[in-house]
């Protein structure tokens, strides 16, 4: 029989066993903190790039504040429900469900969840031992949260749907500037560089601080619907693309205060929506289930 103090000792391997097993295996792969507006869509995309199923179980997000020099853990997220993440499968922590695609783990709180930066920090940290799996810093360097330097590209909320992703998608060299660009959104999805061009802003040229120009996309099996209303005079132009940049479908609604657009398309497919009124340039993404 073994004593207390052996099963003990024998537990202190098994943890530590554990943490250099799944030792970067998980890395931090996509994070939207800025949007045009309100900071309320905000997510932080986790990926397995190992080759055994990782115990999310064991995982802490943590979120480091690095104003003035400093690093001041401000939040941290975790669940011990949290099941085990396949390889080169994606787990998506949001801020509003309703507001991002693949949510599967939504935190508080609903606005302002991930500081903007300049600098900031991100960790993955085992709940067991401490050890950090991988460490994101974003705008610049946090101190003891930098992998080789920090990222001088930046997120924006000037932009619609862009954020900083991982480039190639799951890629660590262990150097945040060399592996993060600025991409499309794509929560629970690899990373792209759209050709179709996502870095869109939703304002418009001039005075108008408020977009007038609203595309809201439903989607339902095997097709995807538009709703578009116009706050202006301007003919509207609307595009449907894959995200490899293929022309889907498009369609010229002339001046209308609103409109109704449906079309058939693939199931299971990531769609990206373009309409143009004027100056005006927006872009939307769709998940057909």
């Amino acid at each position: 029989m073994k004593t207390r103090a052996a099963r003990q000792v024998l537990l202190a391997g098994s943890i530590l066993h554990l943490s250099f097993a799944l030792q970067a295996q998980v890395v931090i792969n996509e994070v939207d903190m800025d949007q045009v507006g309100t900071d309320n869509a905000e997510f932080l995309e986790i990926k397995n790039v190992g080759t055994s199923p990782f115990p999310l179980q064991y995982l802490q997000v943590v979120l480091i504040n690095g104003n003035a020099g400093g690093a001041v853990e401000y939040l941290t997220i975790q669940n011990p429900a949290w099941p085990p993440l396949a390889p080169n499968d994606y787990f998506v922590i949001c801020a509003n469900e309703g507001l991002t695609l693949n949510c599967d783990h939504v935190a508080i709180p609903a606005t302002n969840l991930i500081q903007n930066g300049s600098p900031d920090a991100i960790a993955l940290r085992s709940n067991v031992d401490g050890t950090v799996w991988d460490m994101l810093s974003y705008g610049g360097a946090v101190p003891g949260y930098t992998e080789g330097s920090g990222t001088t590209a930046e997120d924006s909320n000037v932009d619609d749907g862009v954020s900083l992703s991982r480039w190639p998608d799951g890629m660590d060299t262990d150097n945040n500037d060399a592996d993060f660009v600025i991409g499309c959104a794509t929560p629970g999805l690899p990373n792209r560089l759209d050709p179709v061009n996502c870095v869109v802003t939703t304002s418009i040229d001039g005075i108008d601080e408020q977009p007038s120009l609203i595309l809201l996309p439903m989607a339902d099996a095997g097709r995807i619907g538009l709703l578009i209303r116009s706050g202006g005079p301007e003919p509207i132009e609307v595009a449907v693309f894959t995200t490899t940049g293929s022309l889907v479908a498009s369609r010229h609604f002339g001046p209308t205060a609103m409109a109704n657009w449906s079309i058939s398309v693939a199931e299971g497919q990531l769609y990206v929506i373009q309409a143009r009124r004027g100056h005006q340039h927006m872009v939307r993404r769709v998940l057909v289930p």
